[in-house]
């Protein structure tokens, strides 16, 4: 299968400072053994073919190997820094840490939604619940939402591109460690209050968290604060493995004395006008097909890279319904942490996920560019935007 262009940006982009996959750790209520987790992976690589594949030049090539093996770890930080080697093995690995299900993903084959659907089948089938898929489906196409017309810098942007992150000066490691927190789910009250989503409100948090952040360490008054929020861009929402997200950005250009629900209605307006007008819509890179290999990764970067690209102050994603709905079996799911991806100018992801009354939310960081005691005062901010927001919908 030809790798389509989403998927050879995330290779080209993969280095050792910013790798580009990212990891979600299941902790199983009553994990099975472990021969029946790797029979449910193996059917799974049956099912979404790219998942048991390798790169040979720019295509997607069946392994002859089909054979999975999950690992037994006593930690997942060594595992989570471990390299890909996407030319001799496939994008998907796994570990068992005790009750925990450490399972990576790299990006040029998938995305969240696509990771869900892949773990939703693999336990199914572990817990019994779906038979094991032996024969290999053919490749597919994740067919993606067009726009006849894009913008590409919203309405709501700065002059400028957002202020990074303040952190450390120490120059970024690629060696990940999260943080993560949970409180029990608002989605409830955000539909009672209306006007607004639950994912606009948890948005809006994490804007208000790096505005003041910002402001403490800089000292400055004011900064320039803006938000990466994966969108999916699928033409059936919930289906299709592969890279089916784009991007929007969001910004702190709402009244900054106003309530947090007048600022998540404010957000909820921005995501209005960026989906119709077409921000999150892909960018054709198609010429890089023309370019001699040897120049494509070098010139991707740049392209990527040139001061004027918003890269945001940092990211935020949230998995809500789409895990619910990925599997029988995640009931046996107790909490999830979503050890996010880290671009090379984004200094922390904030990658949420409601699960069974729950929201999880995990901060990703390189340890060279953030301490732990740094994202512990981030995290103590969040759950204080997390208390007025209760107040507020009470």
């Amino acid at each position: 299968m030809r790798m389509p262009l989403l998927d050879v940006a995330f290779y080209l982009l993969d280095s050792v400072r910013s790798p580009q996959d990212f990891t979600f750790i299941f902790h199983l209520r009553d994990p099975p053994d472990i021969h029946r987790l790797e029979a449910g992976a193996g059917s799974a690589m049956n099912r979404f073919p790219k998942s048991g594949s390798c790169i040979v030049g720019r295509k997607w090539v069946r392994r002859g190997n089909t054979q999975f093996k999950i690992e037994r770890r006593t930690t997942a930080e060594t595992f989570v820094d471990e390299p890909f080697d996407l030319e001799h093995q496939p994008p998907v690995k796994q570990a068992l840490i005790g009750t925990r299900l450490v399972t990576r993903f790299h990006h040029a084959a998938a995305d969240g939604l696509s990771a869900a659907l892949w773990l939703g089948h693999q336990l199914n089938v572990a817990y019994g619940m779906e038979a094991v898929e032996r024969e290999r489906t053919p490749f597919i196409d994740l067919a993606l939402r067009r726009c006849a017309t894009s913008v590409r810098r919203s309405h709501f942007a700065f002059d400028k591109a957002s202020d990074v992150l303040w952190t450390s000066p120490a120059q970024r490691s690629g060696s990940r460690r999260w943080l993560t927190i949970n409180f029990p789910s608002l989605q409830s009250a955000c539909r009672r209050r209306g006007g607004f989503t639950y994912n606009d409100l948890l948005a809006t948090c994490t804007l208000e968290v790096f505005s003041h952040w910002n402001r403490i360490c800089s000292g400055r008054p004011y900064n320039k604060i803006g938000l990466w929020l994966p969108m999916n861009i699928r033409r059936e929402s919930t289906a299709g493995f592969g890279n089916g997200t784009s991007r929007v950005r969001l910004y702190a250009r709402y009244n900054g004395a106003a309530s947090l629900i007048e600022k998540a209605r404010e957000i909820r307006r921005q995501v209005s006008w960026t989906t119709e007008h077409g921000e999150w819509a892909v960018p054709d890179i198609s010429w890089l097909t023309r370019l001699p290999r040897s120049l494509t990764r070098p010139v991707l970067r740049g392209y990527l890279n040139r001061p004027s690209v918003d890269m945001a102050t940092g990211v935020f994603s949230h998995a809500g319904s789409w895990i619910a709905n990925a599997g029988e079996a995640f009931r046996h799911v107790e909490k999830i942490e979503s050890v996010g991806l880290l671009h090379a100018r984004q200094k922390l992801a904030v990658n949420a996920a409601t699960h069974r009354g729950q929201t999880w939310l995990t901060f990703t960081y390189d340890r060279q560019e953030l301490s732990g005691d740094d994202v512990r005062r981030l995290a103590e901010m969040y759950e204080q935007q997390i208390a007025s927001a209760q107040q507020e919908l009470l």
